[in-house]
């Protein structure tokens, strides 16, 4: 996975609609910072570097090499976790 893939959600997972947490088929994952916000936007449409660029719309102030860094560390540990899928 890079910075031009376009990551999904894997099958059996889904975001919980109120909570800061997502469902996979074995519990939970409790989201903290921004995860939730990038997890929301785990479509199948959108590349990890739109994913970034939307934090970046959401914070200004944030350097933006270290968000695209982030978002991408966090979907390659989900991607390693099976949550998520290129």
């Amino acid at each position: 996975m890079d910075i031009n893939s376009i990551p999904r959600l894997a099958s059996g997972c889904r975001l919980h609609p109120t909570e800061g947490v997502l469902l996979i088929p074995e519990g939970t994952l409790k989201l903290t910072g921004p995860s939730r916000d990038i997890l929301t936007l785990v479509d199948g449409s959108h590349s990890i570097a739109a994913i970034a660029d939307d934090l970046l719309r959401q914070y200004p102030e944030a350097d933006a090499d270290e968000v695209r860094r982030d978002v991408l560390g966090l979907l390659q540990r989900m991607e390693q976790r099976g949550v998520v899928r290129e």
